[in-house]
């Protein structure tokens, strides 16, 4: 695999049971997500973009195929190596947010931190870094309810970058948010591509496709 190349699924399949039924969700997927590039995969809800994106992170597993990260097949590791492999590599950002309601602006970005050998001064430095990056220095100390739902999400990207990860999955980000904010969001996750984070986006909403470096649209689990 190219070493721009940070990802490459390969012949990718999911199925899985819902009472006697039997639902592909994944079907005979191949995409590659170059790095420092934003790839986007649009679709109706159903149409399997969020189990891909679980593939591809890690969270999920696939029932065929390959998912290649340096030429490692993550498909075949355990839970161990692949929370390992999250924790490195990988920053998530959710549709709703999910920040710690009981923890500040600053101390949630800090938080995937803790588990990782970081010493305080620095987990101290990065978090203001990027707060400051996301234009939210002066709301440092206030509480997820004390936010805009455009400042949440602000939030919850300087924490998907805290890690320093080499790829950020992105699910439904801008779903929560109205037009301006959304397009905000947008601007702001595409400036991180030029430090060659790659960022996946999977999103219902067609019109986000001109910040994408590369899209493919999805339907019963397969491109389209």
């Amino acid at each position: 695999m190219s070493t721009r190349i940070v990802i490459e699924a390969k012949n990718l399949s999911k199925e899985y049971t819902r009472g006697k039924e039997v639902v592909i969700a994944v079907n005979d997927v191949d995409m590659q997500i170059p790095k420092g590039k934003m790839v986007m995969v649009t679709g109706p809800s159903g149409s399997g973009k969020s189990t891909l994106l679980n593939i591809l992170s890690g969270l999920d597993k696939a029932s065929e195929g390959k998912v290649l990260y340096e030429d490692e097949n993550i498909a075949d590791w355990d839970e161990e190596k692949l929370a390992a492999f999250r924790r490195g590599n990988v920053g998530f950002i959710f549709q709703n947010w999910e920040l710690i309601p009981i923890m500040t602006a600053l101390e949630n970005i800090e938080s995937p931190m803790y588990p990782l050998k970081i010493k305080g001064r620095e987990m101290r430095t990065r978090a203001v870094s990027l707060l400051k990056q996301v234009g939210l220095w002066d709301k440092a100390d206030n509480y997820p309810d004390e936010l805009s739902g455009g400042e949440q999400q602000r939030v919850g990207i300087a924490r998907a970058l805290v890690g320093k990860p080499r790829i950020i999955f992105a699910d439904e980000p801008t779903g929560n948010l109205d037009e301006d904010n959304a397009a905000s969001i947008m601007r702001l996750l595409k400036s991180f591509t030029k430090r060659d984070t790659s960022i996946l986006v999977v999103t219902h909403n067609e019109e986000l496709k001109r910040y994408a470096d590369q899209t493919h649209k999805m339907s019963s689990g397969r491109f389209v």
